[in-house]
């Protein structure tokens, strides 16, 4: 049981890690981090290798965005494209109202 938990802090932390090290010493913008690690699930998935990386780390992955990317591969390998468009169409629509509810703080 602990063992669980040890690798999902591992895993989920070395992903994090990775992430904050793109945000500051490469200077990805937050949105070319997010964008990779949905990329990352995907190719994990793509190869069949997600399900024993999520059998050993747990909700380290389970939670982040690479199972994202993991469920929308699925989606459309099993044919569930309207998962698929539902993960990718859903936070656009908030961003969206968002936008229009609030005043954005750009550059001037």
């Amino acid at each position: 049981m602990m063992d669980a938990y040890v690798s999902a802090f591992f895993v989920g932390g070395a992903l994090c890690l990775i992430g904050q090290l793109l945000l500051d010493l490469v200077k990805w913008s937050f949105v070319r981090v997010m964008s990779s690690f949905v990329v990352l699930g995907v190719i994990i998935e793509t190869f069949g290798w997600y399900d024993d990386v999520q059998t050993w780390a747990g909700a380290g992955v389970r939670t982040t965005l690479v199972h994202l990317g993991h469920a929308c591969a699925e989606g459309v390998r099993n044919e569930h494209f309207a998962a698929a468009v539902f993960f990718f169409s859903f936070p656009v629509f908030v961003a969206f109202l968002t936008a229009l509810m609030f005043k954005p703080r750009g550059q001037k």
